[in-house]
């Protein structure tokens, strides 16, 4: 009965886990803040996704038949090298700062519920106007207005109000307009790409440039795959390129004409200062872009610089304690984040914005080695209905952005890419057009 209960209401259920998902890529980090039963959102996702590593446990060889036992068990020895290192560093394992520092194993466990949900869910058409609703959304509260109402409650119920980041637009931009491209060859969801595409370039380029980067490569090739319709409909293109023109032009000029506003106390204007002048948004143009300097890298640009001093830092540190085959582990704060430049405006930051040092500095090469081995598994898995190529359209942008950004380590970028990953190894099922 109860089975027969779940098939009723499954379709119900699933469009309402797309639905929040929706909801989540909107709003990002204010609502993974929100408090429930006195833990924040994110905090019961990487519960989540604990659970979900029992639940591939409980259908291994389901999964094993499916995905194939090297990716699985490339998987449960990350898990298993965690554990092993902290009974070495005596760790608590009821502390949830462990948890919480190795968050990147855990939400790879994303790929399996996706999987599930892909394997029993068709996708229409209306699924990917949301998506577009969703963008339109997304750039008016980032760029045009954030609602008052909304700064309100996150200010009540989160415990913090804070507006999208570059990675996280971009990886909510790549997901809707990559799974729309596919579903549909020509006509108004193209056009559509082509139009949104004017209006996010500038946008991702405001808030971080590396992510920018990615995006605008990724455009060019997905504009690129649908040049024979644009040739088929050049009339029509030419327009459509036209007003993308003006909205490219208009929103660049309306983001470099942007300002905010801050309470100006003495210790708001420091941090402002800090980060604009110390650490960030800075550009020296008497030396090159790049070049060394007593034996250390540097950039001219501040942004970059800011990442390469870290970098270097964290390099030395692990060296120094000899933490570079095996890291630090999970139980403790890096020592490099105790230095106010690195730590962030609320002083909080652990991220070295890379993601492959981010798992140098909690498993040394070894850890760096046991991720690699399961990413070049994951590549091995056949693609349903689905090129080796495009899957690397999706998933290189992002990889790209991770190599710059703490993205990785972010529930609301890093669940979203494995939720959808898992996609390619089960095939999206689309109903007839």
């Amino acid at each position: 009965m109860s089975h027969n209960l779940i098939n009723k209401y499954k379709s119900f259920i699933l469009n309402s886990l797309f639905v929040f998902i929706f909801v989540i890529l909107v709003n990002g980090r204010s609502l993974l803040g929100l408090y429930i039963f006195g833990f924040r959102l994110a905090e019961l996702l990487t519960g989540f996704a604990l659970l979900l590593l029992f639940f591939l446990i409980y259908k291994y060889k389901f999964f094993r038949e499916n995905l194939g036992s090297r990716f699985l068990n490339s998987y449960l020895v990350l898990v298993l090298y965690f554990i092993i290192s902290n009974i070495i560093n005596s760790a608590n394992f009821l502390d949830l700062y462990l948890y919480k520092s190795s968050v990147y194993i855990w939400y790879i466990s994303f790929i399996f519920f996706g999987y599930i949900v892909f394997k029993n869910i068709e996708i229409t058409k209306n699924f990917f106007y949301l998506g577009y609703l969703g963008l339109f959304i997304q750039f008016m509260f980032n760029v045009m207005y954030y609602p008052d109402f909304l700064t309100q409650f996150f200010n009540e119920f989160s415990d913090k109000t804070q507006f999208l980041k570059g990675a996280e637009i971009a990886i909510f931009f790549i997901v809707v307009t990559y799974f729309a491209n596919k579903y549909i060859e020509k006509g108004p969801l193209v056009d559509l790409f082509v139009l949104t595409s004017s209006i996010y370039i500038p946008l991702i380029f405001f808030k971080s440039r590396s992510a920018a980067i990615a995006l605008f490569i990724y455009i060019a090739v997905m504009v690129y795959r649908k040049k024979s319709y644009f040739f088929e409909n050049k009339k029509k293109s030419f327009i459509v390129f036209l007003i993308s023109i003006i909205l490219f032009l208009t929103t660049a000029h309306f983001l470099l004409d942007f300002s905010f506003k801050f309470q100006e106390t003495p210790e708001a204007v420091a941090q402002v200062f800090k980060h604009k002048y110390i650490v960030s948004n800075t550009y020296d143009g008497e030396v090159p872009f790049v070049y060394i300097f007593e034996g250390r890298l540097f950039s001219a640009d501040g942004n970059l610089n800011w990442r390469l001093q870290l970098w270097q830092e964290i390099i030395m540190f692990a060296e120094q304690n000899n933490e570079i085959l095996f890291g630090q582990g999970f139980h403790s704060k890096p020592l490099v984040f105790d230095n106010f430049i690195y730590s962030g405006l609320d002083g909080l930051n652990e991220n070295s914005h890379n993601y492959f040092l981010n798992i140098f500095i909690r498993g040394g090469i070894f850890g760096l080695l046991l991720v690699l081995y399961f990413f070049y598994n994951m590549m091995k898995i056949p693609k349903i209905n689905y090129t080796n190529f495009e899957f690397l359209i999706f998933f290189l942008p992002i990889l790209f952005i991770s190599m710059f950004d703490g993205s990785m380590e972010n529930p609301y970028f890093a669940i979203v890419f494995y939720f959808f990953v898992s996609s390619f190894f089960i095939g999206v099922r689309f109903k007839k057009r």
